[in-house]
């Protein structure tokens, strides 16, 4: 195996690093575990030579009492082995999520990966894939314990009867180079099948998020009948594949068991004691498991490596100092590790000029898009449905990638823009906000360390608060899940309050208004007016359009 064939490995090392107690002490009892049917089979040996050559002796009451102690140490071994085991694997699958998920929520900065991946595949990902590529290790582990096992079995056996021994170990080894021949195929149903269950999650996971437009439009029969034809082709993906690993595993298994007839027979035309039989049929019964768990090295090699490819899609390409953005070392609270400090927010610069230079995105219908924000103004981002309002905004923060242009602060390039406009720099409000199933203080807080004084200021600003003075628990109301509990338009503000409490240089609203009535859409713009708060904002409602100190209309083709 080549240097960068061997990477995979490596990195799955690391990864088993991570709680290396608990998994290689899991590892080591499971690969003594696979080792050990040698004694007991070495002890039937000579309890029957014993009973053929002197009947029931004390000898042979000895060696049955050793052989079940033998299978009783086997099973306390298995008892603490695999709990440990566990502990161990689950912490390095948990590693593999915690890297991922940093890595989609990071805003920018070298750690900060690909945000291209819809979020029912993203959780598919998440549960699944982290499992297969463990399980690599699982595999050369099962595939170590038993080559140790088949090299002393075959010294036995060789030992009681070579031409026997060779007989069944021959045939074993050239069917395990034949699992290595089809692993391939392994690999393309594993694909299949991964893609097909990402497509079902992905879909269902946006039918959910637009249930209220399916609702609307009645299209709730078009949803299911596009989620049936999802499901059959998941299903006929999954039964492929597992349809695959059963014949393969049945092959192997009969095989198997032929040549260990095959072994018997060429043994049985010597004369061969009791003892002797006893222990042959025992060694090569635990033989048949070599070539088996050499075809399960081959096959879970290429699933690891289709698993990891599909969660690398979420991650950086490399991290600062080298580290693999995957197996990363990171504490991890929810394993007993110390608590993850909050990242330190970025020095504040007080704005004085935003400028935007020939952005373009083309895939967006934009193109040399320039403007000039200045500090304390209201800047309007007006145009008709699909001219590209909120791309622009969200291309200026660096949410979408640009085929050209430059966005300066002060009259300074920008580099990352994702990682540069976050509090207290620059706070953004979606046009569709999302809420967490919490309380409604915690969803303006974050988690971040924001004062009573601070939040009910940026309630106000928001002109939120009447509206939380006359909710049930006011800040302590929990809002359900997105917020379900609110209406449009107080969720709009609540995401406003959220922008607000971290007191941002600039505010990009993207149509915060659209739910809003007159009255209380001419007083938030009011309020953040005579606040001198810098706006930069989508929208084509008269009230922001008559606030405004600048307006750029984009047209539905160009910028």
């Amino acid at each position: 195996m080549t240097a960068q064939g061997l990477r995979l490995e490596r990195r799955i090392i690391t990864a088993a690093n991570f709680r290396p107690v608990q998994y290689w002490l899991g590892m080591t009892g499971w690969t003594m575990f696979f080792i050990s049917p040698i004694l007991p089979g070495w002890l039937i040996g000579r309890v029957f030579t014993e009973l053929q050559q002197n009947g029931a002796t004390p000898r042979s009451f000895v060696y049955l009492g050793a052989l079940a102690l033998a299978e009783i140490a086997i099973i306390s071994m298995m008892v603490f082995a695999h709990p440990t085991y566990i502990k161990g694997v689950e912490s390095s699958k948990a590693l593999m999520r915690a890297n991922a998920v940093e890595a989609q929520l990071a805003s920018g900065g070298p750690r900060s990966g690909p945000r291209k991946t819809a979020v029912g595949d993203v959780l598919v990902r998440l549960r699944d894939d982290p499992q297969d590529v463990m399980f690599l290790l699982d595999n050369w582990t099962d595939m170590l314990g038993s080559l140790v096992y088949g090299v002393v079995a075959f010294w036995f056996l060789a030992s009681i009867d070579l031409p026997a021994a060779l007989a069944g170990a021959v045939p074993l080894l050239l069917t395990g180079w034949g699992n290595g021949l089809l692993a391939n195929l392994a690999r393309v149903f594993r694909v299949r099948a991964r893609e097909a269950s990402s497509a079902v999650s992905g879909f269902l996971a946006a039918g959910i998020e637009a249930s209220l437009t399916v609702k609307v439009t009645g299209a709730h029969g078009s949803i299911l009948r596009r989620l049936d034809r999802l499901n059959a082709t998941r299903a006929k993906a999954a039964v492929g594949e597992t349809v695959w690993n059963d014949v393969m595993w049945s092959i192997n298994t009969t095989a198997s068991d032929v040549f260990l007839g095959i072994a018997l027979a060429v043994a049985a035309r010597g004369a061969l004691t009791a003892g002797e039989i006893a222990q042959f049929a025992a060694y090569l019964a635990g033989l048949i498991w070599l070539p088996m768990r050499l075809g399960m090295v081959f096959t879970g090699r290429r699933r690891a490596e289709v698993s990891a490819g599909r969660i690398e899609v979420l991650l950086p390409e490399a991290l600062p100092g080298g580290e693999d953005p995957l197996v990363h070392h990171q504490p991890l609270p929810v394993l007993g590790g110390p608590r993850i400090a909050a990242p330190a927010a970025p020095p504040a610069i007080p704005l004085a000029r935003l400028s935007v230079e020939g952005l373009t995105v083309a895939s967006r219908g934009l193109f040399d898009v320039s403007l000039v924000v200045e500090r304390g103004s209201i800047t309007v981002v007006s145009g008709v449905v699909g001219s590209g309002k909120s791309s622009l905004l969200r291309a200026v923060i660096g949410l979408l990638d640009i085929d050209s242009g430059v966005v300066r602060w002060n009259g300074v390039l920008v580099e990352d823009r994702a990682a540069f406009f976050v509090p207290p720099r620059s706070a953004y409000v979606a046009q569709a906000p999302r809420l967490f199933a919490e309380s409604l203080a915690d969803n303006l807080r974050l988690g971040f360390d924001v004062s009573d004084r601070d939040l009910l200021d940026a309630i106000e600003l928001a002109a939120f608060d009447s509206d939380v003075d006359a909710l049930p628990a006011g800040l302590a109301t929990m809002v359900g899940a997105r917020g379900v509990r609110l209406s449009g338009g107080q969720a709009q503000r609540a995401a406003a309050a959220r922008a607000l409490a971290r007191k941002p240089e600039l505010l990009v609203l993207d149509d915060l208004t659209s739910a809003l009535d007159v009255e209380t859409e001419l007083l938030l713009w009011s309020r953040l007016s005579a606040a001198g708060y810098t706006v930069l904002t989508a929208s084509n409602r008269p009230a922001a359009l008559a606030r405004a100190d600048a307006v750029i209309t984009l047209s539905a083709t160009h910028g």
